[in-house]
């Protein structure tokens, strides 16, 4: 397999995409590792050095069992021919079976298939952590993987990506986003925005069609110049609050709102929340939103209350019909 070869990860059909705080912690614990990620050892961490975002406690063991349960296959060439390697991110993974106050350390290894990644490619030396913990959807960060690995290939600025692998690739759920019109808005304009304000690329596509349909998407991309690195480093030292007001050109000081307390909550910030936490098949949002309301209310919960996110994920995760 040759150095500097494209090789990419890729989650098995049908099966759930890592969320984005799942996300952010496996990038952490590779930064963690080091220069020895590359090694078949032991890594060790303390538990309070992975509160990124303030995870509580039961989130990062959720997460911790989402990295070890996720699949992934990696093509790659050897000798002319193609060949899948499969592996699992994490395995041989301890942690306290209680966790106080963050006590303890996280005890973990990185698979074969990842070592064989980290070896051979300037993927992961190309990524900034700052970059990758800014993010606030998971399809920015799996754009920002594509194109951070493609960058320091020679004379490569630009792929056709089938719209199928595309969507693979970003990790966009089955049956989620299916038209054209919603995949574009939701997921790749969102996600080249914030690439664009946070990572030091400038990304952007075009669409391939064939015949009258939309079969494929061809990404451009190059890294910015001294002025746009610098904006970005600017921006990654900010507060979040306000970051989409920024990039947009509106309004520069933003009050951080609590959940809507009326009407639809279709798409934003909350409806992704909403489908990122909920089991499948995916109710419909907007009833979800309601009867959070009507608990909330019942529980007597301020629905500007500090953590009402945290609240509103959890009851997602355990939403019942």
């Amino acid at each position: 397999m040759a150095a500097g070869e494209v090789l990419d990860l890729r989650f098995r059909d049908g099966r759930r995409a890592l969320s984005l705080r799942a996300g952010k912690l496996f990038h952490l614990l590779v930064n963690i590792a080091g220069a020895r990620a590359v090694e078949d050892v032991e890594h060790k961490v303390p538990i309070a050095q992975l509160n990124f975002s303030h995870l509580e406690r039961d989130e990062l063991v959720e997460c911790v069992r989402d990295l070890v349960g996720t699949t992934v296959e990696l093509r790659v060439k050897r000798d002319g021919k193609e060949e899948v390697m499969v592996d699992p991110l994490l395995f041989g993974v301890r942690r306290p079976a209680e966790m106080y106050e963050d006590a303890g350390n996280l005890v973990f290894r990185l698979s074969p298939t990842l070592r064989k990644v980290l070896e051979q490619s300037n993927h992961w030396a190309a990524l900034s952590r700052k970059a990758v913990l800014a993010f606030e959807s998971r399809f920015s960060l799996r754009l920002y993987e594509i194109v951070a690995l493609r960058s320091g290939l020679e004379r490569k600025t630009s792929e056709v990506f089938d719209l199928d692998d595309l969507r693979k690739r970003l990790g966009v759920e089955p049956k989620t986003f299916t038209r054209w019109q919603d995949f574009r808005r939701f997921v790749l304009d969102r996600a080249l925005e914030e690439v664009n304000q946070l990572s030091g690329f400038t990304v952007t596509w075009e669409p391939v069609k064939r015949g009258r349909s939309f079969a494929a998407v061809r990404l451009s991309w190059e890294v910015q110049d001294a002025k746009g690195r610098a904006a970005a480093a600017r921006e990654l030292d900010s507060s979040s609050i306000g970051r989409r007001a920024r990039r947009e050109g509106t309004v520069e000081n933003v009050v951080e709102a609590g959940f809507p307390p009326a009407g639809p909550i279709s798409y934003g910030k909350w409806a992704d929340i909403a489908r990122e936490m909920l089991p499948r098949p995916t109710p419909d949002v907007d009833l979800v939103a309601t009867r959070f309301r009507d608990f909330a209310a019942k529980k007597g919960i301020p629905l500007g209350r500090s953590n009402i996110e945290r609240i509103f994920r959890i009851f997602c995760k355990e939403w019942k019909v």
